[in-house]
């Protein structure tokens, strides 16, 4: 159990790897956990034995925070998850396909006249790369965008943000193992129940506000999800989803669309503090691919130099570094080892990212591995998971990252302050999420004369 509560939880069981090998094992209280540390590993339980291992664990606090296992990210595997998933996923696939990549636009522009604003003073950006992804999902999921002062912007990250870092304490996580102790009484465990109240109150405002329009935003993907849960109800003989479904998986969508794009843009700028010379070769390939436009999501084939900044943030600071948890639905193995059934499996992609038979120099920044003849292979990257339990919000991401990327690359340089040489510390701070702590960088004009 002591194992378990480190302070940055990914670099600990990395370490271990390299103690114990790429699977051991970790017993606590009556569970037993198994973590894996290298991307084959990992893809034989997640890809190739998918479905012996798609469980989730059971959880007591779990279920608290998703509805009774109505979410897709934590409920277990089985015909009503299944039936939701579908659901889920074609009601993002028919949005994407229709206003994705303008909605992105629309909000990496909105962005760039942010940064404008601030006149190259030295500011702290997460605020604002998080209302940019936020927004990014609550256009798609509600037709609806905030601005930064918003309160009901404000009010509905505050709550996911306290529940995302609540879930994460030991306070919670100790009920799930120890089930005496959820008889004692427990500050943390009551605020987390109050936040999961706020955050329902505020999803189910939304999604009535929605019924009520006259005029529908017919692309919003709550319009599809409701749509599908109509047709649902009318074949299939055993009705598997309700409204609760629909309502879980908006949650799911804000909670996973969210902090995880505002981190990674915020690594990338800290990383790209550390390296100035990669922000100056992604610029010039911009200019010369691009000849001054905007570059589209089509046009990444010919931008490698971005895509390989892209493919090692993601390597080294995967956002969700262990995953989330998956269960053994039967008896299995892994890697030769036997595996029994409701053994908990925690992928450790950032192990994977990091393992030395696969990268050298697993540590350091070096997108140029990842270009021709930079012995990276991009086959190895497993920052979405893998299989059944994919990421469901994968390609959605992967847009996000490249737009928002090559929008800022192309206008700004990102260049330390004066007044504090120091550069952001790369280390991080581990939770559910991976983030970087916080720093204030300065956003000028690109140096060269081509201004745009």
């Amino acid at each position: 159990m002591m194992e378990l509560t480190h302070d940055h939880l990914p670099i600990h069981l990395t370490n271990l790897a390299q103690r114990y090998g790429n699977i051991y094992r970790l017993k606590c209280g009556n569970t037993t956990m198994v973590v894996l540390n290298s991307s084959d590993i990992i893809r034989e339980a997640l890809v190739k034995k998918w479905s012996d291992f798609a469980g989730r664990p059971l959880s007591y606090t779990g279920d608290i925070v998703s509805g009774g296992g109505r979410t897709i990210s934590l409920g277990d595997y089985n015909e009503e998850w299944r039936a939701h998933r579908r659901l889920v996923h074609s009601a993002l696939q028919r949005c994407c396909q229709q206003s994705l990549h303008d909605v992105i636009e629309g909000q990496a522009l909105h962005l760039r006249k942010v940064l404008m604003d601030y006149q190259g003073s030295a500011v702290d950006l997460s605020e604002d790369f998080t209302v940019a992804a936020s927004n990014v999902i609550t256009t798609l999921a509600f037709g609806k965008e905030y601005d930064k002062r918003s309160l009901e912007l404000q009010q509905l990250h505050s709550c996911l943000n306290e529940i995302v870092a609540l879930w994460g304490s030991s306070w919670i996580s100790v009920l799930d193992s120890f089930p005496l102790l959820r008889k004692l009484p427990n500050p943390v465990f009551s605020r987390l129940l109050k936040e999961v109240a706020r955050r329902d109150e505020i999803i189910s405002k939304h999604l009535k506000n929605y019924k009520s329009q006259d005029k529908k935003n017919e692309d919003a993907i709550t319009g599809s999800l409701l749509q599908g849960l109509d047709k649902h109800r009318n074949t299939e003989d055993g009705v598997l989803l309700t409204d609760i479904h629909v309502h879980m998986a908006t949650v799911d969508l804000l909670i996973g669309g969210t902090e995880t794009t505002a981190a990674w843009l915020n690594w990338t700028v800290a990383f790209l503090l550390h390296r100035p010379e990669v922000q100056t070769k992604v610029y010039e390939e911009l200019c010369t691919v691009l000849e001054g436009r905007y570059p589209k999501y089509s046009d990444r084939h010919r931008l490698p130099v971005l895509c390989s900044l892209i493919h090692e943030v993601l390597r080294l600071r995967p956002v969700a570094p262990l995953a989330v948890p998956h269960r053994a639905i039967r008896d299995s193995s892994i890697a030769g080892h036997f595996i029994p059934k409701n053994t908990v499996i925690i992928p450790n992609l950032f192990g994977a990212h990091h393992d030395p038979a696969v990268w050298t120099d697993p540590y350091s920044f070096k997108p140029e591995r990842f270009l021709e003849g930079g012995g990276g292979s991009t086959r190895a990257l497993i920052p979405f998971g893998g299989g059944a339990r994919l990421c469901l919000g994968e390609s959605v991401a992967k847009m996000e990252l490249f737009l928002f990327t090559a929008y800022l690359l192309r206008d700004f340089q990102f260049i330390p302050p004066e007044s504090e040489a120091s550069l952001p510390d790369l280390r991080g701070v581990a939770s559910v999420v991976l983030k970087v702590k916080s720093y204030t960088v300065i956003a000028t004009a690109p140096p060269s004369g081509q201004k745009h």
